[in-house]
């Protein structure tokens, strides 16, 4: 696995306008926090970020040299929430996760369908309903997407939660829960049938008293 890596240094500067500042001159404000950790406010190269960006993949543990002064640390860090400018998605924020290696983080990981189910062929319709699941697994272990073969699914099929398993992987949502299913096809015909209907009721004139 390649070994991702980002350099910040502590900043003391707290508020919008250094905030601000800090941006004009090419570097983004950001925070580290975590489980028995002072948070810290860094300061990333905007330059380093976008290379981060490009390279990192969703829940990647990233290594990040930490300059305080002339103290350097190397943390192992996960990107826990970007906040980005509504206008033109420029970053405004970065917020980093220190964690363990020894111990276990609740992260959200995509479901990526793998197969041609059989009801397909038969003439069903593929619903997924889950594509994000909640998992519990060591940083170092979090899959990059949960991959369900959907390929045996006939015609009111689905798969559950409880019939997903993954080595060194919890899955915390409910057992119970439908990841995906295959539908009838009249389902949507019905649905497409109903809608004229109701239309036409509305449409018509309603009946007066004499």
């Amino acid at each position: 696995m390649e070994e991702i890596r980002i350099k910040a240094e502590a900043r003391k500067g707290r508020g919008k306008g250094p905030a601000r500042k800090m941006r004009r001159e090419g570097t983004i404000p950001a925070i580290l926090y975590g489980r028995d950790v002072e948070p810290l406010a860094l300061s990333i190269s905007s330059k380093d970020w976008r290379l981060l960006e490009t390279r990192a993949r969703s829940n990647a543990v990233i290594k990040m040299e930490v300059t305080d002064g002339a103290k350097v640390q190397e943390r192992p860090v996960m990107v826990k929430n970007v906040q980005k400018r509504a206008v033109d998605h420029k970053v405004l924020h970065v917020d980093f996760l220190q964690v363990s290696m020894e111990r276990a983080v609740q992260v959200e990981v995509p479901i990526r369908l793998v197969g041609n189910p059989v009801g397909v062929v038969n003439g069903g319709v593929v619903d997924q309903h889950l594509r994000v699941a909640m998992i519990e697994s060591l940083p170092g272990q979090i899959p990059e997407f949960i991959e369900v073969d959907v390929s045996n699914l006939d015609i009111g099929d689905s798969i559950h939660i409880h019939e997903i398993s993954m080595p060194g992987v919890k899955l915390l949502d409910p057992p119970d829960v439908a990841v995906v299913g295959v539908t009838p096809p009249e389902a949507e015909e019905k649905v497409e049938e109903a809608a004229p209907v109701a239309e036409e009721a509305a449409e018509a004139p309603a009946a007066k008293e004499e």
